[in-house]
């Protein structure tokens, strides 16, 4: 089977998972994470071998610092205003171990999959791209479940493929740890640290006062200009920086 074809019939795979996982949150909101742990599995049985990379620090480092920016620049703004602190040591370890497993089964569906798989055929540029758009495209059911208004639901759907473009310049450049820990960082920091979203519990008791074009609403700032602006300015350095090497 042609590895395009791999791919696609994997994202497919991913889209029927998704909607799956959408009929267990109404039993629990734990029992749609066991989908990641099935994507994880799945992938290591399917894949030849994995990129994984040296080590995880720089994305980790750059999802943290990236996160606190648009936290910092909503705070700043009047978006956001912290009212006091949720200290939960056993929701906070909880929460590191389920963004775990999100960020791995994403990563290693999307970049440790169908972007490698990609790759192979279409060359690192077209794969990325690509990989990008399906990466945005398999959000847009969170977009509608979460009610964002049209302007939110096209800058989300920008910014999520541009988060998607990173994350795979990340992964050519540096392997799947890096790219696991990019997309760790920025998922821990932006719910369980931070509450930038109406989704799930953090240490800060944020309260909303901007519009949602500034904070992003009930999604949270990948949906808010803040977060346009500067996931565009991260994608233009990665790719002034990569470009070189993505032929």
């Amino acid at each position: 089977m042609r590895p395009i074809i791999k791919s696609f019939m994997f994202f497919l795979l991913m889209i029927g998972l998704v909607a799956f996982s959408g009929a267990l949150a109404s039993i629990s909101p734990f029992l749609p994470y066991t989908i990641y742990i099935i994507l994880i599995f799945l992938v290591c049985y399917l894949s030849n071998g994995l990129y994984w990379g040296k080590n995880s620090v720089t994305g980790l480092v750059l999802g943290s610092v990236l996160i606190g920016t648009i936290f910092s620049m909503e705070l700043i703004a009047g978006g956001i205003k912290i009212e006091g602190y949720n200290f939960d040591p056993g929701m906070l370890v909880s929460f590191l171990f389920l963004q775990a497993v999100v960020a791995m089964g994403e990563e290693l569906s999307f970049r440790g999959y169908i972007l490698k798989n990609l790759i192979e055929e279409t060359g690192i540029r077209t794969g990325i791209l690509l990989s990008s758009f399906m990466f945005s495209a398999i959000h847009i059911p969170t977009f509608i479940y979460y009610g964002l208004g049209f302007s939110n639901g096209i800058i989300a759907f920008a910014v999520v493929g541009m988060l998607g473009a990173v994350l795979g310049m990340l992964y050519v450049k540096q392997g799947l740890k890096a790219a696991i820990g990019f997309h760790f960082a920025w998922n821990f920091f932006q719910y369980n640290i931070f509450t930038m979203s109406y989704t799930q519990p953090g240490l800060f008791k944020s309260a909303y006062t901007g519009s949602g074009l500034l904070t992003g609403g009930s999604y949270g700032p990948e949906a808010g200009i803040p977060g346009l602006i500067l996931i565009f300015f991260i994608l233009v350095i990665f790719i002034k920086r990569y470009s070189k090497s993505l032929n």
